[in-house]
């Protein structure tokens, strides 16, 4: 029985010790640490794996797109943003919940299998199960959210507000302030099209409520990510999205 328990722990840290997402993308200088580091320690490539506990800075005209091994959920990080990897592991899906502290990112969430996505960030909470969003945060102006699909809601807590982001609609959360609404300008979007365009990303594609889909034409892809652990066991992850 005693040689068990150190089986049972060994088997733990080593599932612990797993990457649960892979940068995909990356263009300029990206750096690296655990979330207990008191300083960024390394930069980070195209393959490298990401932990639990992860945090990621993108420094002036850099970029980095994140993908979970899961379900592949995406993370896109523009130029001087900073965010944390949190959550938990249950059976190999992972419970996704990402800080982030400041900085322009768009989050594409596949429908999840342990309960919602979280975002938090300095003024608000965004939860959805399946989803794509843009955020820009700054400490001084808030938090802009845009919506490109799903169902999302964001709370503000020190207001103890809830809103729900609806098409073609721009949200601004700010500590003990009011949820701001506006249509989305064109500039705003020429904007982030812009901020893709420079990094060989995809355009934005927002639809009117009603629009016919097959009016719009879509490119599917396929990504396939291959990764070894420490037993040196192979594992191909096939990835493959519509835009």
């Amino acid at each position: 029985m005693n040689k068990i328990i150190p089986i049972i722990i060994i088997l733990h840290l080593i599932m612990a010790n797993e990457p649960i997402a892979v940068v995909s993308k990356i263009r300029g200088k990206v750096q690296h640490k655990m979330l207990d580091d008191n300083k960024y320690k390394s930069n980070i490539r195209v393959n490298s794996p990401i932990f639990l506990e992860s945090q990621i800075r993108t420094e002036d005209k850099a970029f980095v797109k994140v993908v979970f091994l899961d379900d592949g959920t995406s993370i896109s990080m523009y130029s001087g943003s900073e965010i944390i990897i949190k959550g938990e592991i249950d059976k190999r899906m992972i419970s996704k919940q990402i800080e982030l502290i400041t900085g322009i990112i768009t989050v594409n969430v596949t429908n999840q299998a342990l309960g919602e996505f979280k975002l938090v960030t300095p003024n608000s909470e965004l939860t959805c199960l399946e989803c794509g969003f843009w955020l820009l945060s700054n400490p001084l102006t808030g938090d802009k959210f845009i919506k490109e699909s799903g169902d999302i809601s964001i709370w503000n807590p020190s207001m103890n507000r809830t809103v729900v982001l609806v098409p073609d609609t721009t949200i601004i959360s700010l500590i003990n302030k009011e949820f701001q609404k506006y249509e989305t300008p064109v500039t705003d979007i020429k904007y982030l099209e812009s901020l893709m365009l420079e990094v060989d990303e995809r355009t934005l594609q927002y639809k009117k409520e009603g629009e016919d889909d097959s009016l719009t034409e879509k490119v599917t892809n396929v990504l396939v990510i291959k990764l070894k652990n420490a037993a040196n066991v192979e594992r191909e992850i096939i990835l493959t999205y519509t835009q």
